[in-house]
């Protein structure tokens, strides 16, 4: 694989152009050129396909898409392009598993395939907005989901009161002292070695990911980072800034991406071929060690339409199928969390991430907008079906998800709001109130008549 110093080393001598450019003249035609060339078409009957050859023509147009429009630098306006030879080599040498956390609580987590009999990776948490008088309870009780492998923490949207805005020191802080709360959260849960990846969710820049790293603040080797790109196959200095120093001390990078259906990448078809590019950025350019993917449609701004199951079905059995990394993928609901519908449409998503062979993660609830949104018993839930549900086939998944939209499409547009963690919780037990506990067993029957394990 080429060293990170040829990579910016590119990002200074590749060619110039503007990022409009890039996006009309570059990228746009080439994603049209490589769905029209491999013949990736997107069937509403089949939202999670079984179809190790689509997989396969999507790896193949991703891979050729990446070697055509490479990754866009903006801070030098240059492209930073490889050859397909040299993708190709990188994905070879990539590292296929990765270590987490420490003592008992440390994890050994590799790549799946579709259809696989293997428990999948199950990561909890949440970076969704969380006020400080709630964060450090929400992280214990992450830590008490004994299933759970990694956790990820919550985003703090103020210190002492004041707004955390981006890049400012407020938001330094947050990220500082939501370090602190995390590792003291997950020693109060009795699993102090329990690794915290995706840091910093409380960071926008990487001037907070860089300070919150310090090992005083509770930060571990054995953690996980992530780098963020710009829609689409964008990257900026403040993040190369992360990469330089992360792997200049052999940190685990994780590389973050999520393509938005109905902007520069198309519709579901181009969609799911620039999800998959984003790995070979993720290798080439991040240096990754694990993969986080969580594609959106602009539109509703959620994951659980039909478009969007078969985006993340098709590229992640791509990903898979051909590259075999540690992977996993983050979805959002439509609904709020305590719904019905919150749940129908997180196990859609959960179906179709599992059988298509990568690890899982809580479905966001309402958007992943709001405070205080997400619930520890969602969680939950994402823990008991990952381990009820091991060995299920991408056909059997299809036909439970398509079931499941007839009960919950017609609430895309306009989805119950739910309850906050405030609403349902008692703040000092961390409890779920009788009304949420009675929903949440509801809810799990139903789902258990249409062939969902949970255990």
């Amino acid at each position: 694989m080429i060293s990170f110093l040829e990579v910016l080393e590119r990002a200074t001598t590749g060619p110039m152009m503007s990022a409009k450019e890039y996006d009309m003249k570059v990228f746009i035609p080439a994603v049209r050129e490589v769905v029209k060339k491999y013949k990736i078409k997107f069937d509403a009957n089949n939202p999670c396909p079984h179809d190790d050859d689509l997989a396969d023509r999507v790896y193949q147009a991703g891979l050729e898409l990446y070697s055509k429009v490479g990754s866009y630098c903006t801070d030098t306006e240059r492209t930073i392009n490889f050859t397909k030879e040299e993708i190709e080599e990188a994905v070879y040498e990539c590292p296929k598993e990765v270590y987490f956390g420490e003592g008992p609580d440390r994890v050994h987590w590799k790549g799946r395939m579709p259809d696989d009999n293997t428990l999948p990776h199950c990561h909890v948490g949440s970076g969704t907005n969380t006020t400080e008088e709630v964060a450090l309870k929400m992280v214990e009780a992450y830590g008490l989901i004994t299933r759970a492998k990694t956790t990820s923490i919550p985003s703090l949207t103020t210190v002492g009161g004041l707004n955390a805005s981006s890049a400012s020191p407020m938001e330094t802080l947050a990220a500082i002292n939501m370090m602190r709360i995390a590792r003291e959260g997950l020693r109060r849960a009795g699993r102090p070695g329990m690794a915290i990846i995706d840091l910093h969710p409380s960071c926008s820049s990487g001037i907070g990911t860089i300070a919150s790293s310090n090992p005083e603040f509770g930060a571990r080797k054995s953690d996980g980072w992530i780098v963020a790109p710009h829609a689409e196959l964008k990257i900026n200095y403040d993040s190369l800034n992360q990469v330089a120093y992360l792997s200049s001390w052999g940190a685990n990078i994780g590389q973050e991406a999520g393509p938005i259906m109905g902007g520069y990448a198309g519709g579901p078809e181009g969609t799911a071929v620039v999800t998959l590019a984003y790995a070979f950025h993720g290798i080439l350019v991040v240096r990754a060690t694990y993969h986080l993917t969580y594609p959106i449609q602009m539109l509703h701004v959620c994951s659980t339409t039909p478009e969007m199951i078969y985006v993340i079905s098709t590229s992640s059995q791509a990903f898979a199928r051909n590259i075999g990394a540690p992977y996993y993928a983050l979805g959002y609901a439509s609904a709020g969390s305590a719904t019905k519908q919150y749940f129908y449409e997180a196990a859609a998503y959960l179906l179709a991430i599992q059988s298509s062979g990568i690890g899982i993660e809580d479905v966001h609830p309402n958007k992943a907008v709001g405070t205080n949104q997400a619930l520890p018993i969602d969680s939950e839930f994402t823990c008991a079906f990952g381990h009820g549900n091991i060995g299920i086939t991408r056909k059997e998944a299809n036909s439970i998800i398509k079931k499941l939209m007839e009960k919950y499409l017609s609430g895309i547009k306009t989805p119950p709001k739910g309850r906050n963690l405030n609403e349902c919780y008692d703040l000092e037990t961390m409890k779920p109130d009788d009304e949420l506990l009675k929903l949440y067993d509801e809810a799990i029957k139903e789902l258990k008549d249409y062939g969902i394990g949970f255990k």
